[in-house]
């Protein structure tokens, strides 16, 4: 069999990545590469560095098991927090040498008569690997609202995942698009400083109490004591397990979910009219809920103004709406989240008989378990298709996933073979039972990012976390044929 340059490549050094990283070397695999397009490692952390930005469940639970971190200053750990979480990590575990940062990865073709992944870079190079793991996760690109003139303004625009350092928005006109998570952090700590703040509304959101507060000195001395640690965070992330109940109808949870968004809602917005431009058609649930104490008081400043009617288009002074109203501004800020129909979108990735998967994905992202497809062996997506969660941490799906992808690489390792790749059946089989067990349910009850245009729900797991890490920790043989 051909020589690799390297085992396994991996692309991305966010969570996944990280994660995948420290595991391999636990596993006896050190002859690994990251490749990261970004300056540093973060992933979505090092992208999303715009003011107020937070994860939005507690930080325990946004931990990994083998990595607790006694020095969170907060419950819910605002970005820079996390980013040097992430760096403890690779630092803790010597990723540094295994890394390859401010590099993109253009393409990657299975060379099936080599058993080699091949990989071309932004730059010319060429290199290859026995295993190719994507951990670049749906939240990896962001997405520009298709709005009809918005290249012609002449203010500052900005993304909120591509915030800028030397963004000074502080006596400015602002307007704000969106008004889901990212919107509900930036919003506050906008709005404050703003001339005047416009926050243009197509869908108003649940909002939830962020339940937050700061860990003392006792707090973080516990911290450092292992079974302290593993005790919260076991704590946590079955407090959150419960919060799944709540997307069940029927149910009490689901009954005391509704109470506390609309007692949240009447509480904190007193003016009847903006309270019912706040409140949602649809269920709560059906998208992702926003957590903050701070989102409805900031609307509800002088300064502040929601605007309900619908964007006509953008012009080189502001942003036009349908009554026909021009708000003249100075910034324009889209926090309008990210691609996640197409997250690879930018990358070829070609499997066995040059099918792209682009090809394999025409009609909507799939995988098994989120992790493989059929046709591109020894390949593993983190944060695949269907593994997005509304009501728990991501990071207790990214350990399954590198578990069973490592369990897959050893089996090829040790039967001396050159590819796995998952059965078309077994695909199939889990795609139609994950789909069956989403017909039904509160996600098909409006439009959010976690369905494409045809309705398909394509992001969300339909049940427990329980049953993700059960499910998935260790491979079905019966499922993988190897070659």
């Amino acid at each position: 069999m051909p020589s690799a340059d390297f085992e396994v490549v991996i692309l991305g050094a966010g969570m996944s990545g990280l994660c995948m990283a420290v595991q391999l070397q636990r596993a006896g695999i050190h002859d690994f590469l990251v490749v990261e397009k970004s300056a540093g490692i973060g992933g979505t952390w090092w992208d999303n560095r715009y003011p107020g930005a937070q994860v939005d469940v507690p930080a325990p639970a946004y931990s990994f098991s083998f990595a607790p971190n006694p020095h969170w200053t907060h419950r819910f750990a605002d970005a820079p927090e996390i980013l040097r979480y992430q760096q403890d990590i690779a630092a803790r575990h010597g990723l540094q040498a295994h890394l390859r940062l401010g590099q993109a990865v253009t393409e990657a073709h299975f060379d099936a008569a080599a058993g080699l992944w091949r990989l071309g870079l932004a730059d010319g190079q060429q290199i290859s690997a026995r295993f190719f793991v994507c951990s670049l996760g749906p939240l990896s690109r962001p997405r520009w609202p298709d709005i009809p003139g918005l290249d012609s303004f002449q203010g500052r625009r900005l993304h909120s995942a591509r915030w800028p350092a030397d963004a000074d928005l502080a006596g400015r006109r602002i307007g704000v698009i969106g008004t889901g998570s990212t919107a509900a952090q930036l919003v506050p700590a906008l709005a404050p400083a703003a001339a005047r703040l416009s926050v243009f509304q197509r869908t108003p959101n649940w909002v939830l109490p962020r339940l937050d507060r700061r860990y003392g000195a006792l707090d973080r001395w516990l911290a450092r004591r292992p079974w302290y640690a593993a005790l919260v965070r076991r704590a946590w992330v079955q407090v959150l397990e419960l919060g799944r109940r709540g997307f069940d109808e029927g149910t009490l949870a689901r009954r005391g979910l509704q109470a506390a968004v609309v007692g949240h809602l009447r509480r904190q917005v007193k003016d009847p009219i903006l309270r019912e431009r706040l409140t949602p058609r649809y269920p709560v649930g059906c998208k992702r809920i926003i957590y903050s104490n701070d989102y409805y008081p900031a609307l509800s400043l002088p300064q502040s103004e929601l605007v309900t009617s619908a964007i006509r288009a953008v012009t080189p002074r502001g942003v036009l709406t349908e009554d026909g109203r021009e708000h003249e501004l100075d910034a324009l800020v889209c926090a309008t989240g990210f691609d996640t129909v197409r997250p690879l979108a930018g990358l070829r990735v070609s499997g066995l008989d040059g099918r792209t998967l682009d090809k394999a994905w025409s009609n909507s992202p799939s995988a098994y378990f989120g992790l493989t497809v059929p046709g591109f062996p020894n390949c593993f997506l983190m944060l695949g298709p269907n593994t997005g969660t509304g009501h728990t941490s991501t990071l207790l799906y990214i350990e399954p996933q590198v578990q069973h992808a490592i369990a897959c690489m050893q089996r090829v390792r040790q039967e001396g073979r050159r590819w796995i790749t998952v059965r078309a059946d077994a695909f199939a089989a889990q795609d139609a039972a994950v789909q069956q067990r989403l017909a039904g349910s509160i996600w098909t009850q409006c439009s959010s990012w976690y369905r494409n245009d045809d309705g398909r729900i394509f992001a969300i797991w339909p049940g427990f976390t329980r049953e993700y890490v059960k499910a998935v920790s260790r491979p079905d043989p019966a499922a993988y044929e190897l070659a």
